[in-house]
Formats: C-alpha cells, structure tokens, sequence
C-alpha cells in the first residue's frame, strides 16, 4: 500500500498552519493530526467544520473555530510578517532542519521560530542548566563543561537565563562551538534584557529557538513547557545548581519522561542551590559526574558520528567553496572572523560551509571561535 504523501509547506501553506494553530482548543497534537489527515494546512482550511470535528473525534465547535481562522488569516499574516522582520524563519515538523530527536517527545512542538543556523550537527546536544543565582564554582563549572563539550563537537543547548544558562552558552561560544538557546519568549524578545549581546553571538554561532510566536513577553508560565524542549533536543542533560524548586528540576523531569540521560553535578553539603541535585543524585535519577569528559563517555556511542567521523573517513573529494577555506587554513588554525574576511563570503555562508567540513571529517574547532584541519 502506498504511503502518504509528503507534506511540503510554503509560505502559504506556512500561514495556514498558524492560522489553524491558534485556533481555540486546538493544540500541537491536534494540529498535527489534522494536516496529516488532510494532506496540507490549506485542505484542512478548506474542510466543513464537521468534517473536522469528526477527524479530531472531537464537539463540532472545535471545528468551527479552525473554519473562522481560515476565513481571517490576517492575524496568521501579521505572525509570518513579524518572524519575517525579525529574521527568523518557521521550522515545522514537516521540514528536514526540524529536530529529528524532538519529534520522538510526547507533545513536540509543531512549529518552531528559528532564528540563526540550522545544522545536522544539532542531532548531536547536550544540555546545562541550572540556578539563576549560580556561587561563583557553578559558574566556573558551568562555563567549564561548556568549552569542553564544544571543543569535542557536541551542541550545547540551554535557556539563555541568568545564571547557569547564560554561563554555559558563554562557555560553548568561546569552545568555538555551536550552541542554542531555547527561549520562553517570542523569537524576537530578549530577556533577561541584559543578554542582548549573548542573543546577537548565539544567533551567529548556532540558533536562538521558541515554540512561541514573535512579541511573545516573558509570561511564567510560558518557561515550563519551554523546558521539555530544551531536554527533548538534547542526549542528555546536566544540572549544574539547583535548589529543591528550581526550574532546572522541571528540565531534570522532563529528561526523565523523554527517556534521556541525566547528569548532576555534586556540590557542598548544605549548599541550599544543590540541594536539588543532590536529591536527584540521591533519588538514582541522574548520573554523578564532575567533568564533561564523563558525560562524553556516557554518551560515546551516539555521539560516535562527530567523535570518530575523522578517524573513519578518507579524505573526500570537495566542493570549491570548502577547498578554498581548507586552502586557508593549510598554515595553521584560524579565527572564524578571520576566515570570513579572507574568503569574502558571508558569515551566514562560512559557518554553513564549516558545518559540512566538520560533518566530513576535515576541520574541527577550537577554543576561541577558531577552527583548523583535522
């Protein structure tokens, strides 16, 4: 039997999924479910609201609100206009660069706003996260584990909060890796409004990454379900401080129920902000671990692809535009800005092209955003 056809959005059909998406009652789930029945967004736009209803198994009033989106879309315009201006762009479930390991979580997100690279070598993450009031060793720590997993390769994903998120981030960025930040936030919405310039050097070494449309504020409620994400990208996930309600704990949980792997890191006996991991150390729920070496070990087998794809692969023959920056870096290891300069190319461009050199084996990075042959 044939299977179904595969679903590729334009921007039209982009806008129909908005427009069904924040229809009333209508979810992730339900979402998805509905443009798979349909075969697109405009076909379930399209739809009688009882046949919509009866494909959910749900009250024909449910249907009624997507068959009223539908007929005013200016509101689904007035969101793909303002990602448009932020420049960003929408992810979808349906699209190559969404999240392959997001998509095996119980509610992934359906659309993501996505601002910066999106790479292959994001299938490859691990995440820190922790208090918004870090001691000065959970900011060494933090920042420590960050340089180290970028050094090996592995994305380091994190919610760009004060404290241990932003440390990380800072961490990964000067491995000269690749990091993202998960946001609970519109794309286009800095907050804490001091990481302004952490936002700007994410954006142009990795992804800033929400499920929430722009000009979305920094509602509480919002950061809860914003974790399941940050966990659910990720291999596994590490707690760097965090008292017994941080809300670092509900991303420990949320690593839990995804079937990832946990990892906490001890801290002082009677330090209020570890007593949170200690307990998921105590509890069994997490892996103790000190150095981002342990958490490499513990997940050496997949992430065998970026860890030995030098050792395992010949030297492949190159597109021109890969040769010239291998030619560049025939003297030695070079600074990324550099190497933007010399080439003459984008940034947006050299970091897509040194993605597809790291992935082939031929480059790694270094501390210090620099990068050099294998």
């Amino acid at each position: 039997m044939a299977g179904k056809p595969e679903i590729k959005l334009d921007r039209a059909g982009r806008v129909a999924l908005l427009a069904i998406k924040s229809s009333i009652n209508v979810g992730n789930r339900r979402t998805a479910e509905l443009v798979e029945i349909f075969g697109s967004p405009q076909a379930v736009l399209a739809a009688p609201a009882g046949e919509i209803a009866a494909a959910l198994s749900v009250q024909l009033e449910v249907g009624r609100n997507i068959v009223r989106s539908g007929r005013v879309l200016e509101n689904a315009e007035k969101v793909m206009s303002a990602v448009e201006k932020a420049g960003a762009k929408i992810v979808t479930r349906w699209d190559s660069e969404y999240p392959s390991r997001l998509k095996q979580i119980a509610d992934p997100p359906v659309i993501l706003y996505v601002k910066g690279e999106t790479s292959p070598l994001y299938d490859f993450s691990v995440a820190i996260v922790g208090t918004r009031v870090p001691t000065e060793n959970g900011q060494r720590i933090a920042f420590r584990m960050g340089v180290e997993l970028a050094q090996a390769g592995v994305t380091v994903v994190s919610g760009m909060a004060a404290g241990i998120d932003s440390v990380a981030h800072e961490g990964a960025l000067a491995g000269g890796g690749r990091t993202i930040a998960v946001l609970g936030t519109g794309v286009d919405v800095v907050y804490p409004t001091t990481n302004r310039r952490l936002y700007d050097k994410i954006v142009g070494q990795g992804a800033i990454m929400t499920e929430y449309p722009p000009g979305t504020g920094p509602e509480p409620y919002n950061f809860p379900p914003r974790n399941r994400i940050i966990s659910g990208i990720s291999l596994g996930s590490i707690i760097v401080e965090a008292g017994v309600k941080s809300g670092a704990l509900i991303t420990a949980k949320s690593a839990i129920e995804q079937g990832r792997e946990l990892f906490a890191i001890p801290g002082p006996a009677g330090q209020p902000r570890s007593a949170g991991v200690h307990r998921l150390i105590k509890d069994g729920a997490a892996h103790m671990v000190e150095t981002a070496a342990e958490v490499i070990e513990h997940l050496k087998s997949q992430l065998a692809p970026i860890l030995n794809v030098a050792a395992s692969l010949a030297l492949p023959q190159m597109p021109e535009n890969e040769l010239k920056i291998y030619n560049l870096l025939e003297s030695g290891t070079k600074l990324i800005d550099e190497i933007i300069q010399l080439s003459g190319s984008t940034a947006v461009d050299v970091n897509r092209i040194l993605t597809s050199m790291q992935l082939k084996g031929l480059i790694r990075r270094y501390p210090g955003a620099k990068v050099g042959r294998t």
